[in-house]
């Protein structure tokens, strides 16, 4: 397509470059990591061959731009039809097969601060937080350097958490985010309590007590 003779599509600068042959020369064998020194560890290995360009990636989204306020974290599904071991089927999203992001953007532009790829449950979010559970380790890792700046976070169910919530809390960042009613810590008297269309319920906390408010 790069170096079509049509009219319709074809695309100058590319060809003013360089050759076709070579291009597709240096597509063929181009290499970004150094095969004698391959890591060991197991999510390391998966991803060594483009492993320097993720890494520059990361390093370039959070020293080029600083987000705004409201930042947001959530998934996003890179389309990808070949074999591979810890492809993603996620029917929701409009490619429904792909390898899975996990990413923290600025919530009015869409700008990606940060990112991991997912690869099945050795993947690797970073050497930090390693106590806290999975969800609230990806966010904590995501948001690391934008914590006790004054950030609101926005979350969907996956994450958000009344723990989640008191980690970012002490870190002087808000969250917003939809729960599952399962979540451990919610209140009692909010599992039970009967919430008519139109109305609204406040819980707060204080220690260990809870107050609810309609």
């Amino acid at each position: 397509m790069y170096f079509s003779a049509r009219e319709s599509i074809e695309t100058p600068f590319f060809v003013k470059t360089m050759r076709e042959y070579r291009f597709r020369l240096i597509h063929k064998f181009i290499h970004f990591a150094d095969n004698n020194f391959l890591d060991n560890d197991p999510h390391v290995r998966k991803l060594y061959k483009i492993k320097p360009i993720i890494d520059h990636l990361q390093n370039k989204f959070r020293s080029v731009y600083i987000p705004g306020k409201n930042i947001s974290v959530d998934e996003s599904l890179m389309g990808w039809k070949g074999r591979l071991s810890w492809k993603q089927y996620i029917p929701s999203k409009r490619k429904r097969f792909g390898i899975k992001f996990y990413m923290l953007c600025e919530s009015s532009t869409g700008y990606v601060y940060n990112f991991f790829v997912y690869t099945g449950a050795d993947t690797n979010y970073g050497h930090k937080y390693i106590e806290q559970p999975i969800a609230a380790r990806i966010v904590l890792s995501l948001c690391d350097s934008l914590l006790n700046k004054g950030h609101c976070l926005f979350l969907d169910n996956f994450y958000t958490s009344p723990h989640l919530v008191e980690e970012l809390t002490k870190r002087r960042t808000d969250c917003v985010g939809t729960m599952r009613i399962n979540r451990k810590g919610i209140p009692q008297d909010i599992k039970t309590k009967k919430i008519e269309k139109g109305s609204l319920w406040l819980c707060s906390k204080k220690s260990d007590d809870h107050k609810m408010e309609g």
